[in-house]
């Protein structure tokens, strides 16, 4: 009897260890749940996203790609400091991960990480394989912003505009840094340059419309805060126009 108890005990070990998922099973279930993840992230249910890349960076913790969109995940609901620590896994991974540096630098913006910002930034220009500088160098000039350090921050904007002259939004910032530093008239040709890129460009209009005003061309910022009701009339933008309109009537 006794016998048989220890062949009993013996069976079920053998099968619960046969039952233990291998390392290509846990592999091949992460890739799984990342790939629904994925989809549930460029369909914008983060919090399904979140669930199945938990699950992924679970069973699969070494795959940069996984900490990666984690990351952009918590960064999609707003939890930055969660967000920063996936995408410090990602890069620490792979160092050469440069849209991980962008990312990373990205959050550490919104946590006001200036200098911490500027590290990764730089980090992703280093790579020579990185397909769009021009994000690095746009984020750069804003962690320049952020820090007060217009004059740099103006330097990195033209250089984004130099590598994509298209890319109204660095238009658009180089415009608020020249106004920080009372460049007015090189600030309302930055925010035009933005609008000509990007028509329907509403913090653009708000800004030239401002900067207009610092030089008393009343008409030209009367159109600029029109157009800027006409695109977004519900918008905070709306209705600080709606008071200079007021005033320029």
């Amino acid at each position: 009897m006794r016998l048989a108890r220890v062949f009993f005990l013996a069976a079920v070990l053998i099968t619960f260890v046969s039952c233990a998922p291998t390392l290509k099973e846990k592999k091949d279930n992460a890739a799984i749940r990342y790939k629904m993840g994925a989809v549930h992230f460029s369909e914008g249910n983060y919090t399904a996203a979140l669930k199945d890349l938990i699950e992924a960076v679970e069973l699969n913790p070494e795959e940069p790609t996984y900490q990666h969109l984690l990351g952009l995940t918590y960064f999609s609901k707003r939890m930055y400091n969660e967000a920063v620590v996936h995408y410090k896994e990602a890069v620490r991974l792979d160092p050469e991960y440069a849209d991980a540096h962008v990312n990373l630098g990205v959050a550490y913006l919104r946590l006001e990480r200036w200098d911490d910002a500027i590290v990764h930034f730089n980090k992703a220009l280093e790579n020579v394989f990185y397909r769009t500088p021009e994000m690095a160098l746009y984020n750069l000039g804003s962690a320049y912003y952020g820090k007060g350090d217009y004059i740099r921050a103006v330097e990195y904007f033209k250089e984004a505009v130099r590598v994509d002259p298209e890319y109204a939004f660095a238009y658009n910032n180089l415009g608020l840094a020249y106004d920080k530093l009372n460049m007015t008239d090189k600030a309302v040709a930055s925010y035009r340059k933005a609008i000509s890129h990007e028509p329907l460009f509403v913090a653009a209009y708000y800004n030239l419309g401002v900067a207009l005003l610092k030089k008393k061309d009343g008409t030209g910022a009367l159109k600029a805060f029109e157009k800027v009701v006409e695109l977004a009339p519900q918008s905070n933008k709306a209705r600080s126009a709606r008071e200079y309109i007021e005033l320029l009537r």
